[in-house]
């Protein structure tokens, strides 16, 4: 409590700073309160990691307004929903081939015609390419693609893909642009003004400083945004997004835990995403389960690899607590990492037993070391917590040195081990990880591919457990097809991770936003894009 006590003490020379940065912004430029027309929203968010309209040439962290994929995100839930290109789709029973149904009343902005299948087939060839720089385009270069009619595409795979559906959504690989619009301009006409088919027209960047939207009045979707234009700017420092918002140049901003509270006091509103936009946790290394660890790097003789250590390694954390003084208000207990009841496998059970099987108890916590011999009876008794720094991560190092605090308090014994992110995936992908790293990740990855990830062999090795049984699932995951069966295998992988205490499961955190409490009365997104944010028509102006 004594950060969070600290935070508040300090918080009023952060608001005065953010208040004179506002009086200098304005100052400057003429600007009051007034100045922002409720005809215009501003937007103010961190830098691009690249600035421009080729989406396949980003890092999919920012989907244009105007441009859409096949699949949408219900707002409310963040499940799958027709609400982008696709009114429908179906796939056969073994996963490998998915057939999408276009809205058959789908046109793209500045009268570029009607989407069509063929607009499909070409999005996917160029999202293919050679230039193409997207995390999870991969899995689109082993497929093949056939127009079946003028709005009817189908994905053919070498293996079944039952989470094809995620490639296709809002943290989707596959953007859909107009095929004519490049027979007529080329790459040169995405590059200055793509048509795409969402219900804002793209209208210009500023490269490096912001990129405008119109709003499309009786778009085809049916939606129509309250406002008439939508404006993004690339503001790097968050004191100047705070300054912004709190002189009404700006209508929303991203903001850092501190100076969210700082604009919270102020009156100004934070707004969260409907459903969870990441997951935090903490991860033992190396494979502590596998009972046939190799001699040159024994595993078991990490503390951890005993099961009462890491149950009592659990017990010592107050969650609640920790959560508050990282996250604030909104974030959701964690029962086990990439389980989310968005996707299939998700346990009520397992829920339902967290506080009794994971609660803090710090006694419970010590009489579970002394059963186990702890520390005396391990070559490896010290625990080492990476402290490392993420961008977009800011909790990561006060994670660990709030988990030391209370492992300090049951008698566990830890080391701080300071290291850059690069270091330590060196190290757990050379297999020479002996430390416990902070990880996190959107929930909206389907639970099926973040389990096979970060706890078996089947997708990233260097990950695995070493626990026989949670492989064997996740084998038996890899060829099984049927839906049903696919829940129960999750549903059981889930159960054992979680009865085994094989990590420390933190929280489901939502994306939020900070809105100017006398321009927006809200704004419903799911947190289901890569920044988080979404749905833009839907800002709620007062």
């Amino acid at each position: 409590m004594l950060n969070k006590e600290s935070k508040r003490r300090f918080a009023p020379k952060r608001m005065l700073a953010a208040a004179l940065l506002a009086v200098t912004i304005l100052g400057g430029a003429g600007l009051s309160s007034a100045a922002v027309a409720q005809e215009k929203v501003v937007i103010a968010v961190s830098p691009l990691g690249a600035d421009s309209n080729l989406y396949w040439t980003t890092t999919g962290a920012f989907i244009l307004p105007s441009m859409q994929t096949l699949v949408g995100n219900d707002p409310a839930t963040g499940k799958y929903d027709n609400s982008q290109l696709a009114e429908s789709w179906e796939h056969n029973e073994d996963f490998t081939s998915w057939t999408f149904k276009l809205h058959p009343n789908a046109v793209f902005n500045g009268d570029w015609g009607p989407v069509t299948a063929a607009d499909v087939v070409h999005s996917f060839e160029i999202h293919t390419g050679d230039d193409a720089k997207l995390s999870g385009i991969s899995k689109f270069k082993e497929m093949t693609i056939t127009a079946l009619d003028d709005h009817t595409v189908r994905f053919d795979m070498p293996s079944p893909d039952p989470d094809f559906l995620f490639a296709n959504a809002g943290r989707g690989s596959l953007v859909v642009y107009s095929k004519a619009q490049f027979d007529a301009e080329g790459i040169e006409g995405y590059e200055t003004g793509p048509a795409g088919s969402g219900p804002f027209q793209y209208e210009g960047r500023e490269v490096g400083q912001s990129i405008t939207f119109s709003t499309i009045k009786d778009h085809w979707t049916g939606v129509t945004a309250e406002f008439d234009e939508i404006e993004f700017r690339w503001v790097s420092e968050p004191s100047t997004r705070f300054a912004m918002l709190s002189a009404g140049e700006a209508h929303a901003v991203t903001l850092p835990r501190d100076l969210r509270d700082d604009a919270s006091e102020a009156g100004q509103t934070v707004l969260s995403s409907s459903a969870g936009a990441m997951q935090t946790t903490m991860l033992f290394t190396g494979q502590f389960m596998r009972p046939d660890a190799e001699e040159t790097r024994d595993a078991r003789t990490y503390a951890w690899a005993d099961q009462r250590v890491r149950e009592a390694a659990n017990r010592a954390l107050d969650r609640e607590a920790i959560l508050e003084v990282l996250y604030g208000e909104g974030v959701g207990a964690l029962p086990v990492y990439t389980m989310d009841p968005r996707f299939p496998g998700y346990s009520e059970d397992v829920a339902a037993r967290f506080d009794e099987a994971y609660g803090y108890d710090p006694e419970k916590a010590m009489a579970l070391l002394a059963e186990a011999g702890y520390p005396d009876a391990f070559d490896n008794a010290e625990i080492p917590l990476v402290v490392t720094s993420l961008a977009g991560n800011p909790e990561f190092a006060q994670m660990a040195e709030l988990v030391q605090a209370y492992f300090d308090a049951v008698g566990i014994q830890t080391q701080m081990r300071e290291q850059d992110w690069a270091t330590g995936n060196t190290a757990i992908r050379g297999f020479t990880a002996d430390f416990i790293t902070p990880m996190r990740n959107a929930p909206v990855r389907p639970s099926a591919l973040g389990v096979q990830i970060f706890f078996t062999k089947h997708a990233s090795p260097h990950l695995d457990i070493g626990d026989p049984e949670v492989n064997d699932l996740g084998g038996q995951l890899t060829a099984e097809t049927d839906p049903a069966k696919r829940d129960e295998i999750l549903n059981k992988m889930f159960t054992r991770i979680f009865d085994t205490y094989a990590h420390l499961p933190m929280a489901t955190v939502p994306a939020s936003v900070v809105v100017n409490s006398e321009l927006v009365e809200g704004w419903a997104f799911p947190g289901a894009t890569s920044s988080g944010l979404s749905h833009y028509h839907l800002i709620d102006l007062k």
